[in-house]
C-alpha cells in the first residue's frame, strides 16, 4: 500500500498560485501567510497584485489574530455555510471602513483603494497553518462576496491547507527531530501531524482508518531486573519486528516509553482491522533473541506479551484526538483482559460477524450520546426532538431501621432503558459513561430528578426521610459540583438535610484534596455524606481518617455469606463498632435473609437495605408500597418478605 503522506493530492505552494486564485475569485490582490509552527524556521509571506503598505504585517491586527487563533467557544466572524467543524472557514469583510478592528489599517487600505477583504484561514482539526487574504478595490463593480465565491474560497482554503500539511509531513520525513532516537520510528509529534493530514484527506465513506496503541506487559520489570540496556534493545527489536511485519501497510511509531502506535489508512472495513490486529498479536508468539545471554535467566531470549487498544475512524471530518482517545480508552479496557489481547473502540456500528460485544458497547455509547444531547437541549430550552432523556430512570430502595422497622431513608438508583424498554444493567453503562465523560451530565440529571421526586413526596405528606444519590469519581473532580447542587436545591425547594451523597470507598480519586474540599463544602450546606462499599478497598481506614462522613455502608460481599460465628460476622461486627466509635451511622446493604437481618439487629447495626424488605422500585410502585405497608400514614413500616 502506498503511504498516504507520500501521495500528494493538493497543489504545490508557489507564488504563481496566488495569481490564479485571485483571478478565480475576481480579486485585485492576494497575500499568503504560512505560519512558523511547527516546522518552518520563520513565517513565510507571498503576495500578488494589490497590497496595503504597512510597517508591520497586517496579520498582526486583532481581526486576523481572532481568526487565526479563535476563542475555544465560537468564532466571531463565522459564515454559516452548514459545513461541519473543524473544517476550515472563510471570513468576509465587505466594507473595511465599517470594521472597527481595522481602524489602524484603514489609511493603508484607502491609500491603495482596498474596499473589501476575504480572509481564508488554512485550518483543520483546530490547527491553523496560515491564512490567505484576498483584496478587492473600489474600482470593482461588485465589492461584496457572493455565496458562490465564498464556497469556492472555502474549497481553495482546504486545498491550500492540505498543500501546507503535505509539505510539512515531507519535511518531517527528512528531519530527525521528529523521530525517536532509540528505535528510529516516528515520534508522537510526527504521528499527530500525520493523522491530522490523513483524516483531512480521508473520504466521507467507504474507507476505514485504524489507530492502534500497543503496550508491553511488565516492561518495568525487565528494566528493573535485567537492566535498562535490555529494555532499550527490546524496544529496538520490537520496532524491527513490527516494520518487517507491516511494511508500508502502516505508519509505525513510538508513542511513549513502552507504548507503540500503529496508524493504518485505507482499510476496507472493520474485519480488515481485526485481521491486522491478530497478525500483530501473533508476531509476539515468538521470542525476542538478544546478542548475549542473561545471567539471571540463563537464556538469551525473552517472551513478551502485549495488549492493544484500537480506535477506528470510518469517515473524514474527525479531529485527530478522537481516534487517539478512543484507542487509549480501549487500551485501558484491554488491561483487564488476558495477555496478548486487544479491544476495539468504534464510532460507528459494526456489522461484521464476531463483533457482538463491540457492537453492544457502541450501541450503549450511542444511546448515552443521545441521552446527553437530550439533556443539553432541555437545559437550553430547545425542543428535544429525536433526543430522549426518558431513557434514564430512577428506582428507589428503602433503608430500614433495624430496631423499629421504620423507613429512615431511600437510595435513588440509576437505571437506563434501551429502545425496547428493557432495563440495562447499570454495571454495563455506568463505566462507559465515566470513560466518555457523560457521567457529569447524567449525574446532574440524577441529582435533579431525585430532589424533585423527594420534594414531591414531601409535599404529599410521605415523610421526612432523606434521599441518597451515588456519585462517581469524575463528579467529585468537578469544581462546579457545589454550585450545581446548590442551584438544584434552590430550584426544587428541597432542604439540603434531605439529600445524601454516597461515594464508593474503592473508587479511584485523582485529586484527594479537591475531593475532600468538595465533600466538606457539601457538609457545610447541610448535605449528608455516606461511604458506600466500605471494607472493599485497601484504604478503608485512611478514608475514615480523611473524608468527612456521616454514614458507613457495609459492602454486600460481607453480608452475602453472613452467619454467626463466621469470619464475615467478625468483620461486620468490627465495622459496626468502629463506625459507632467514630459517631457514624452504619447501614448494611444486600440483606436478603431473615438470619442476616436478625444478626445485624443483634449487633446494633443501625439500618439495613436489601431484597428482604424491597427491591428497587419505580417511583409510583414505591409510593404504593409506602402507603399499603402502614397503618399510620406518618409511620411507614417495611416488613421482611416471607
Amino acid at each position: 500500500m502506498k503511504m498516504l503522506c507520500l501521495s500528494p493530492s493538493a497543489p504545490r505552494l508557489k507564488p504563481e498560485l496566488l495569481a490564479e486564485i485571485a483571478a478565480a475569485l475576481n480579486a485585485d490582490g492576494s497575500r499568503l501567510l504560512i505560519l512558523a509552527k511547527p516546522l518552518a524556521q520563520r513565517a513565510q509571506i507571498f503576495s500578488h497584485g494589490l497590497q496595503p503598505h504597512t510597517s508591520t504585517p497586517i496579520e498582526r491586527n486583532s481581526l486576523w489574530q481572532n481568526i487565526l487563533y479563535p476563542p475555544a467557544t465560537t468564532e466571531r466572524f463565522s459564515l454559516d455555510l452548514a459545513l461541519p467543524e473543524p473544517l476550515t472557514q472563510v471570513y468576509p469583510v465587505d466594507n473595511v471602513s465599517q470594521q472597527p478592528e481595522l481602524a489602524l489599517l484603514l489609511t493603508a487600505f484607502q491609500r491603495v483603494g482596498i474596499e473589501s477583504l476575504l480572509i481564508l484561514p488554512l485550518r483543520y482539526d483546530r490547527q491553523c497553518v496560515g491564512c490567505l487574504t484576498l483584496f478587492r478595490s473600489v474600482t470593482l463593480k461588485q465589492s461584496r462576496w457572493t455565496k458562490d465565491e465564498l464556497q469556492l474560497a472555502q474549497s481553495l482554503a482546504m486545498q491550500m491547507y492540505l498543500a501546507v500539511m503535505q509539505q510539512r509531513i515531507e519535511q518531517m520525513i527528512r528531519d530527525r527531530a521528529y523521530y525517536d532516537l532509540l528505535t528510529g520510528l516516528p515520534n508522537r509529534i510526527f504521528l499527530n501531524q500525520w493523522l491530522t493530514l490523513a483524516l483531512a484527506k480521508m473520504p466521507s465513506a467507504g474507507e476505514v482508518l485504524a489507530v492502534m496503541f500497543l503496550n508491553l506487559d511488565k516492561f518495568k520489570n525487565i528494566n528493573d531486573r535485567l537492566g535498562h540496556w535490555v529494555g532499550d534493545r527490546l524496544l529496538q527489536l520490537i520496532a524491527e519486528r513490527l516494520k518487517n511485519l507491516l511494511g508500508t501497510e502502516a505508519i509505525i511509531g513510538r508513542w511513549s516509553g513502552d507504548e507503540f502506535a500503529l496508524m493504518i489508512p485505507g482499510l476496507s472495513d472493520v474485519m480488515a482491522v481485526t485481521k491486522i490486529a491478530d497478525r500483530v498479536l501473533n508476531c509476539f508468539d515468538l521470542p525476542f533473541v538478544f546478542e548475549q545471554s542473561f545471567q539471571e535467566l540463563a537464556t538469551n531470549s525473552l517472551y513478551i506479551k502485549v495488549r492493544m487498544g484500537i480506535g477506528i475512524a470510518t469517515s473524514g471530518g474527525l479531529d485527530s484526538q478522537t481516534p487517539i482517545q478512543q484507542a487509549d480508552a480501549a487500551l485501558k479496557r484491554a488491561q483487564n483482559n488476558g495477555k496478548n489481547s486487544y479491544e476495539i473502540y468504534t464510532v460507528a456500528p459494526l456489522t461484521t460477524a464476531g463483533t457482538s460485544a463491540v457492537e453492544q458497547r457502541w450501541q450503549l455509547e450511542n444511546m448515552l450520546d443521545r441521552v446527553c444531547a437530550g439533556l443539553a437541549c432541555r437545559a437550553a430550552g430547545i425542543a428535544v426532538g429525536k433526543f430522549n432523556d426518558q431513557k434514564l430512570l430512577l428506582h428507589y430502595q428503602p433503608q430500614i431501621d433495624t430496631q423499629t422497622g421504620k423507613m429512615i431513608g431511600v437510595e435513588a438508583l440509576l437505571r437506563c432503558q434501551d429502545s425496547h424498554a428493557k432495563i440495562i444493567n447499570p454495571a454495563d453503562f455506568i463505566t462507559i459513561a465515566e470513560e466518555t465523560g457523560a457521567i457529569i451530565q447524567i449525574g446532574e440529571w440524577v441529582i435533579r430528578a431525585a430532589c424533585q421526586q423527594k420534594k414531591l413526596w414531601q409535599d404529599l405528606g410521605l415523610g421526612d426521610f432523606p434521599i441518597a444519590v451515588n456519585f462517581s469519581a469524575k463528579q467529585l473532580q468537578d469544581r462546579n459540583l457545589i454550585d450545581t447542587i446548590v442551584k438544584i436545591l434552590a430550584e426544587t425547594g428541597l432542604s439540603p438535610a434531605m439529600l445524601e451523597v454516597e461515594i464508593t470507598e474503592s473508587m479511584p480519586i485523582e485529586d484527594l484534596d479537591l475531593t475532600i474540599a468538595i465533600l466538606e463544602s457539601l457538609r457545610e450546606i447541610g448535605v449528608k455524606i455516606s461511604l458506600d462499599d466500605f471494607g472493599t478497598g485497601y484504604s478503608s481506614l485512611a478514608a475514615l481518617k480523611y473524608l468527612p462522613l456521616d454514614r458507613l455502608k457495609i459492602d454486600r460481599s460481607f453480608i452475602r455469606e453472613l452467619r454467626a460465628n463466621t469470619v464475615d460476622a467478625g468483620i461486620v461486627r468490627t465495622i459496626v463498632n468502629l463506625g459507632h466509635e467514630l459517631n457514624l451511622n452504619v447501614i448494611a446493604e444486600g440483606v436478603e435473609t431473615v438470619e442476616q437481618f436478625e444478626f445485624l439487629r443483634s449487633i446494633n447495626c443501625d439500618a439495613v437495605q436489601g431484597f428482604l424488605f424491597s427491591r428497587p422500585l419505580a417511583a409510583s410502585d414505591f409510593e404504593s408500597t409506602m402507603i399499603t405497608q402502614t397503618n399510620d400514614r406518618h409511620q411507614y413500616l417495611f416488613h421482611p418478605h416471607s
